[in-house]
């Protein structure tokens, strides 16, 4: 393979791969209008408040400067500044290029196209692959640059540097930058130079970058600031074999000009118990010099063990970082019990949701549909009749097609209507189980409820949710569109929870796909879990006189006494860093469901999951079990 991509490393991609030179929630500054003036070259020059950008004849962004400081390098090997990058052809250039109107640009070579928009401090692109294939952006920095700092954890290094941030602020001495947010990684050096890139611009989805540049004060990075610390588990997959030692393969950076004298010091505690192993050893790493050690740990119960690994230098603590090992994962069982009454309770809420499709009506939303979509704000009686709302989809041609209930995470908030699953051929109902409106604006944006009624299973919040979500799956029976036998369940956190119950509940749920589902393994959870677990550990400590009976309500809720009564086809992922659905309460839902499952892992994600991988891979395995190929 030629040109720069054998130089860099294949950096997983951070979700679907939104190019985001900026932080999204910053807006742009419209009171100045940048000036764009073509030159006799064929060359694009704009002039923002504190920035000239360049594009070239070729449709690439080839220099960007910030004050009197070039922040691109175009003039090395095959660079282009910032460009496509296709591993047959080198860097596309895009040579077709158009003056849309005053204040932006657009250029194609029919396969790639870059429109650019000018704002007085920013710079906004929109990414387009029709090809075949996801081909990678890359961005060359110019040697001005001397620091990359991240911008989720402060950390900075000297650039060139090889780094795992897509959210990078890169700086020249004087204090000019510009920030790179929503990438896959930064790579140096390349022939002296700092590369940022997203490794996989999709075909068919548009890439929004944005780009924001400043004035600042120059770097000064602190001594915690230029330590690197990293830790990983040596087995595959983080999943431990029997037998053998939980093995964390710790590597230390150093790139401050101090030459560092201390300690590695490693806490491993088990999820599901009180077993906790320390371990240390000493430090002595000279300036601009890397390091590596491992630990290792003899542990026995099934279970999730977390690690902490801290570096302790000069005084203070320098650095710390984490990760989570699985040991026997597959045999993990939860302690757990039904209670007596479990199946006539969700009876009695099965009779009281009935086999009838809901009243309900059909709105158009005040966003209009697409061309190839039709889009309406959906409005069903609920349990006890209570409205409840959620976005209705359909693809305007063929049926009756497959239909996906779509169940959002806790909390309330607004949800957006799931227009790339109908893109597929879906028929998507998305609701919002709290029986909040969709579709404007509503106050407050955001409920805690979990402990609401919490004092009988009768009266506990979650009753009424898959009572509303039962009420949804009849609706989509009721459907036209619908084919009535190919129904799906796609939930993400409390939607994941939900959607598990529904599969257990309903014979009408024909597959379910759950990222991170919440409600399993209640024990655990209040004791180890993340909000809104703590929400209901800190109910039961204020009011012990009624612990026992709360206790007991989530019993009939908890995800694992549904888990054997799941019949029909399952997909799970859980991250092994999550501090909400935590992986040993997943996997204790999951080892006792029967019959055709799978689990996708992934041992460096948290609660947002496994991004545009496990996104591709979901599509793909609802195409299979509901007899249907995507688009069709």
């Amino acid at each position: 393979m030629k040109g720069l991509r054998p130089l860099l490393p294949l950096l997983a991609t951070a979700g679907a791969a939104h190019l985001v030179f900026a932080a999204a929630a910053r807006a742009a500054t419209l009171s100045t209008s940048p000036v764009l003036e073509v030159q006799s070259d064929k060359s694009t020059v704009v002039a923002g408040q504190n920035y000239r950008a360049v594009i070239g004849a070729d449709g690439n962004l080839h220099s960007l400067r910030v004050g009197e400081v070039e922040m691109l390098d175009d003039r090395v090997a095959i660079s282009l500044g910032a460009f496509f990058y296709a591993y047959a052809d080198g860097p596309r250039r895009l040579a077709r290029v158009t003056i849309l109107n005053p204040r932006a640009v657009e250029a194609t070579d029919g396969t790639f196209t870059a429109q650019y928009r000018f704002y007085r401090q920013e710079i906004r692109v929109y990414l387009t692959n029709n090809g075949r294939a996801p081909v990678p952006y890359f961005v060359v920095l110019s040697p001005e640059i001397t620091i990359a700092s991240n911008l989720g954890t402060g950390e900075a290094a000297a650039a060139p540097s090889t780094e795992r941030w897509g959210d990078v602020r890169f700086s020249a001495p004087n204090g000019a930058y510009v920030e790179l947010v929503g990438g896959t990684g930064i790579y140096g050096p390349w022939l002296g130079r700092q590369v940022w890139e997203v490794s996989r611009v999709i075909p068919g989805q548009q890439t929004e970058v944005h780009i924001k540049v400043g004035l600042g004060e120059p770097p000064k990075p602190a001594l915690e600031q230029l330590v690197g610390l990293r830790v990983k588990v040596g087995a595959a997959g983080a999943l431990v074999p029997v037998d053998n030692p939980v093995e964390l393969q710790v590597s230390v950076e150093n790139r401050s000009e101090t030459a560092l004298s201390g300690q590695l010091s490693m806490e491993l505690s088990a999820s599901r118990h009180d077993q906790v192993i320390y371990a240390n050893s000493l430090l002595q790493l000279p300036p601009r010099q890397s390091t590596s050690t491992t630990f290792r740990a003899l542990v026995e119960a099934p279970d999730f063990y977390a690690a902490r690994v801290t570096l302790s230098a000069q005084g203070r603590e320098l650095a710390s970082a984490r990760a989570v090992a699985g040991y026997r994962a597959a045999e993990i069982r939860p302690s757990v019990e039904r209670p007596a009454d479990f199946r006539d309770f969700w009876q009695r809420l099965i009779a009281e949701v009935g086999d009838q499709a809901p009243d309900y009506r059909l709105d158009v939303p005040e966003e209009p549909s697409g061309k190839e979509i039709t889009v309406w704000v959906a409005r069903y009686a609920g349990l006890t009749e209570k409205a409840v709302y959620g976005w209705y989809l359909y693809p305007e041609v063929g049926g009756p097609r497959p239909a996906i209930l779509y169940l959002s995470g806790y909390g309330g908030q607004p949800i957006r209507p799931p227009l790339a699953l109908a893109r597929q051929g879906y028929v998507v109902l998305a609701v919002d189980v709290r029986g909040n409106p969709v579709g404007r604006p509503r106050s407050p944006r955001f409920e805690d409820y979990s402990t609401q009624g919490i004092g009988s299973p009768e009266t506990y919040v979650y009753r009424e949710i898959v009572g509303h979500a039962l009420r949804a799956v009849q609706f989509l029976r009721a459907r036209q569109e619908v084919d009535p036998q190919r129904i799906a369940v796609v939930g993400v956190s409390e939607g994941g929870g939900v959607g598990l119950i529904l599969a257990a509940l309903s014979l009408h749920v024909k597959a379910v796909a759950v990222d991170a589902p919440m409600l399993c393994d209640f024990p655990l959870s209040l004791r180890a879990g993340g909000w809104p677990y703590v929400e209901i550990a800190r109910y039961l400590q204020r009011n012990p006189e009624k612990a026992a009976q709360a206790r007991g309500t989530l019993a009939y809720f908890d995800v694992v006494n549904f888990a054997p009564d799941i019949g029909c086809p399952v997909l799970v992922s859980t991250g092994f860093l999550d501090p909400v659905s935590l992986p040993a309460a997943v996997y204790g839902m999951f080892n006792p469901i029967p019959g055709l499952k799978e689990l996708r892992p992934f041992p460096q994600a948290g609660h947002e999951g496994g991004g545009q991988e496990l996104w591709t891979y979901k599509l793909a395995w609802l195409a299979r079990n509901l007899s249907a190929q995507p688009g069709q």
